[in-house]
């Protein structure tokens, strides 16, 4: 998450361009709310209310996951979380902002 939000930039070291994270979470051809392996909040069945369109996530196995808030240089690390309560639970967190 921290990688993504520093746009690939690691302790000063490029790791990952700037471009490809920009294309990673943008949204795909066959799912506008999926980028490459991350959840994005746009417009969809995967939207968060009260949520800026700018937050993308990834959701692993157990309710695993990782939210990434550029415009308010936030990661957010959940584990075990409801997978059907993540929208909910950030959008608490947006509201306490």
């Amino acid at each position: 998450g921290l990688l993504f939000l520093s746009d690939g930039s690691w302790e000063g070291e490029q790791l990952l361009s700037p471009g490809w994270i920009e294309q990673a979470v943008s949204p795909s051809a066959p799912n506008p709310n999926y980028g490459f392996m991350w959840w994005l909040n746009r417009p969809g069945s995967r939207q968060w209310e009260g949520v800026p369109e700018s937050v993308y996530y990834a959701a692993g196995f157990g309710g695993n996951f990782i939210v990434v808030c550029p415009e308010q240089d936030l990661v957010m690390v959940l584990r075990w979380l409801e997978p059907s309560r993540i929208g909910e639970f950030v959008g608490k967190v947006f509201e306490g902002i």
